[in-house]
């Protein structure tokens, strides 16, 4: 049943291809009656789905099975028209314009968790009151859609590698997280054409706290969720050689042990790029650039320790 492809198979079912919201390992897919599928392949290149609007999920049969209620002979006989067509669907039906590569995580699940979260609107509290992160700097054009709020009011940054959306980090008051079936890429600002500097945080709220103290315009911002991976450190590479050959690559992170060695690893990382590297650091031994943001705001509400 897995050679069955279930993007297809769903079109055959009503289901029509939003593919503004579909990537390289992860489809969406909504019904008239609401449903919206979010479908991907596993490393074995069997398809399964998650229904963002629903609570079924699973793999082809699953999906038939909650549809039309019948017993797993019954999905088998639906199914062998398909199956006797694995090499490309029945002729009568439309070819969709998307073939999924299988994905080393849960790429549905992530993509569900991200649609389903809000824009942040017109406040968010824990970024601004508790983190001082300043209006603008949220509201600005390059963070568009790259800040989020899930139902649990935890603010949501999008992780992304080279097949798209892959993950995201999760923070509030207290917590910090990452999301359930994602793996690391990274959180990037929206390139634009005059930046000069690739400036790399190990946080999404180091990020937006660097772009308030050392401004937005002509930085490109990237967050690892700290330390990297082989698979982030091709990623920090191929953004690097994205940026002009003049570019400056700014290591702006934590002032601790952690924060050093991480420095140590993305200079080998883009060495090869040609771009100059600088490492700027918090003042104080310790700090964070979001401590030394909140330095600068005496009516910032301390973050508690986590029990």
């Amino acid at each position: 049943m897995k050679r069955i492809d279930l993007c297809q198979y769903a079109a055959s079912r009503g289901f029509v291809l939003d593919r503004r919201q579909s990537s390289k390992c992860s489809a969406v897919l909504r019904h008239s009656n609401g449903d919206k599928l979010v479908v991907s392949r596993q490393p074995n290149g069997q398809y399964v789905y998650f229904n963002a609007k629903g609570n079924d999920n699973g793999t082809v049969i699953d999906l038939i099975q909650t549809r039309d209620r019948v017993s797993l002979g019954e999905v088998r006989k639906l199914l062998r028209p398909w199956l006797n067509h694995s090499a490309s669907p029945p002729p009568e039906l439309p070819t969709l314009p998307i073939s999924l590569q299988p994905s080393q995580h849960d790429a549905a699940r992530v993509l569900a968790a991200w649609i389903e979260a809000r824009p942040i609107g017109a406040t968010a509290h824990y970024l601004e009151s508790e983190r001082q992160i300043p209006r603008h700097v949220l509201q600005h054009e390059k963070f568009r859609d790259r800040i989020r709020m899930d139902e649990r009011r935890n603010s949501v940054f999008p992780h992304f590698n080279k097949s798209g959306l892959c993950g995201f980090e999760l923070k509030n008051r207290g917590f910090t997280g990452f999301s359930p079936g994602g793996v690391k890429g990274l959180a990037c600002s929206r390139p634009e054409e005059g930046d000069h500097q690739m400036v790399i945080c190990e946080t999404a709220i180091d990020m937006l706290s660097y772009a308030a103290l050392k401004g937005v315009d002509g930085k490109r911002f990237f967050s690892t969720a700290g330390q990297i991976s082989p698979v982030q450190a091709e990623c920090l590479r191929s953004a690097a050689e994205k940026m002009p050959t003049d570019a400056t690559i700014v290591l702006a992170l934590d002032n601790d042990e952690g924060g050093h060695k991480l420095a140590d690893q993305l200079r080998e990382a883009t060495a090869t790029t040609g771009r100059t590297v600088i490492e700027d650091f918090p003042l104080h031994s310790g700090d964070d650039w979001n401590d030394v943001l909140r330095q600068t705001s005496p009516t910032a509400k301390p973050e508690p320790t986590p029990s």
